[in-house]
């Protein structure tokens, strides 16, 4: 399943796509942990996961998404 990241830094909003949630699990946390503002993580079928409350869910989620081919 595809994951896409979002943050919004002091230059805009950006966002990343990666198809691995534990890896967009982790590239959220990095840009909230620098101080970004907004910072989540929004599945392909339209879930939004917060950064940095909200992170343990999207990795429990993913394993099961992503180990099952859904990648």
């Amino acid at each position: 399943m595809p994951y896409t990241v979002h943050w919004t830094t002091p230059s805009g909003a950006s966002s990343e796509a990666h198809p691995l949630g534990l890896r967009a699990a982790e590239r959220a946390m990095t840009f909230a942990n620098l101080g970004a503002a907004n910072v989540y993580v929004e599945t392909s079928d339209g879930r939004v996961f917060r950064a940095p409350a909200e992170m343990s869910e999207l990795v429990r989620q993913a394993e099961d998404a992503d180990s099952c081919g859904h990648a």
